[in-house]
């Protein structure tokens, strides 16, 4: 690669947590194991114990951000990202952005409504209700977490010969692993280039369904190709000037697709098929060699 990876990006972890809705009743298992003489493994009764609302809310802000994260970082390790420099400020934008909603849906939502909530587990349980699974709020407001962690990228030199054998750390394997998941976010990235591509060409391709005049295609079919476009040359972590080419090729024969063009224009669309489904030929040949 023509660059080093710490000199390009940092190593990103978003974690998120909330308390879990679920819960063992070891009672209430006992219980129907003896009512049905089932054996000792035949399972166990696991009670839900939030409404289905009470967690909702911020399930969406947390799957949100990391949709968020995983588009703008290539992966590295489970739950760490390679977070290329110039999309860093826009990340951190974004990530106080999702922390805010979460943070006030914390108090806003389920601190306020948490009474609301045992008062649906006493109703929902019946006699079952075990009052130790609702704890004061403030106990079960520190399961809420939600941060980002930037990681350095590790090097060789980060480890001395000491540390490296009291950690059992083959310290030149460090570099090798960094090298390894560079280029294997470079073809990760290409892999994110190809798909929205490939599959506008394969959609526009199709024949309309039986009783239809014409095919049917969301506006997405060409705002994922230009997404992409755009956000490419930020996650070229490897500087590879091909994949910035093709960057903008993809802006440049795209770009001018109005969705609702080709809907009406069948030359039109027959022509962006065509252009498509090239270029993801020649992508797909590069892609083999990077």
């Amino acid at each position: 690669m023509k660059y080093q990876l710490a000199e390009r990006a940092i190593l990103m972890r978003l974690a998120c947590g909330m308390p879990g809705k679920a819960r063992k009743d070891k009672n209430l298992t006992q219980t129907v194991k003896g009512e049905h003489a089932l054996g000792t493994e035949s399972g166990s009764w696991i009670k839900q114990k939030y409404p289905k609302w009470a967690l909702e809310p911020l399930e969406k802000v947390v799957n949100e951000a990391r949709a968020y994260h995983g588009a703008v970082t290539l992966p590295f390790d489970n739950g760490i990202g390679i977070l290329p420099g110039p999309l860093i400020p826009e990340y951190g934008d974004k990530m106080r952005e999702f922390k805010g909603r979460f943070d006030n849906l914390v108090g806003s939502h389920f601190a306020a409504k948490y009474p609301e909530m045992i008062e649906w587990a006493k109703s929902e349980h019946n006699g079952t209700f075990d009052a130790s699974d609702y704890p004061e709020v403030a106990e079960v407001l520190e399961c809420f977490k939600f941060g980002t962690e930037p990681l350095p990228v590790p090097d060789a030199g980060h480890f001395s010969q000491t540390m490296a054998g009291l950690l059992g750390v083959d310290a030149e394997g460090v570099n090798v692993r960094v090298r390894d998941a560079m280029e294997e976010a470079q073809k990760e990235l290409m892999r994110r280039l190809i798909a929205p591509v490939k599959a506008m060409a394969e959609k526009l391709a199709e024949s309309p369904k039986e009783g239809k005049e014409d095919i049917v295609f969301r506006d997405s079919l060409i705002g994922n190709v230009l997404e992409i476009a755009g956000l490419a040359p930020k996650l070229n972590i490897g500087g590879d000037a091909q994949i910035d080419q093709w960057a903008k090729d993809l802006e440049i024969v795209f770009g001018r697709c109005k969705p609702d063009v080709l809907r009406k224009d069948k030359g039109l669309r027959e022509s962006a098929q065509r252009d498509a489904a090239a270029i993801v030929k020649k992508m797909e040949g590069y892609a083999g060699i990077i």
